[in-house]
């Protein structure tokens, strides 16, 4: 008869890996959450980006005036961007309003979307201008300006430097 060994983990063992482990977890979750901040911020600016995008597109393509503007419903304009935003052929007058030809809903709580601007809405005309001034799109984590979208009156678009993030830092107080 032959006699066949056990070979196994002992308790100690066990513990000593469990607890390597539950070492290394709280060591790695602080870096992953943040991780995964940053990439939903980065996915926002991306966002914002393609709906500025396609507004003035719409405005030239079409030979409309169309505009931009934040909205907590989803059908109305508001001077809060951070639940969303719409654009909608710009209507003749401010009292009527138009159907909204495309709507993005934001469901980031932590990522507030914020627009400074000498108006609360974007127009862009038929020739890609947009009728205000310059005004600047930006979102706020750990009281600093993560990004910056800076759209100038011919309604181009650019990314804020790293320096003029750092300069606009007061808005996040």
């Amino acid at each position: 008869m032959q006699r066949t060994t056990q070979t196994g983990f002992t308790l100690t063992e066990l513990l000593i890996t469990i607890a390597l482990l539950a070492i290394m977890a709280q060591i790695a979750l602080p870096a992953w959450q943040e991780f995964i901040s940053k990439n939903r911020s980065q996915a926002l600016m991306h966002s914002v980006e393609s709906a500025i995008h396609h507004a003035r597109s719409m405005a030239v393509t079409h030979r409309i005036k169309t505009e931009l503007c934040g909205s907590l419903d989803q059908n109305h304009c508001h001077s809060d961007w951070s639940k969303g935003w719409l654009i909608r052929e710009a209507a003749a007058d401010t009292a009527s309003q138009n159907t909204p030809l495309h709507i993005n809903s934001l469901d980031e709580p932590e990522l507030k979307l914020q627009w400074a601007g000498f108006q609360q809405r974007i127009i862009f005309h038929n020739s890609g201008l947009s009728s205000a001034s310059n005004g600047r799109f930006f979102v706020c984590r750990k009281q600093q300006i993560d990004w910056q979208l800076v759209l100038n009156r011919q309604g181009r678009l650019r990314r804020a430097t790293e320096q003029e993030n750092r300069n606009e830092d007061r808005r996040c107080l």
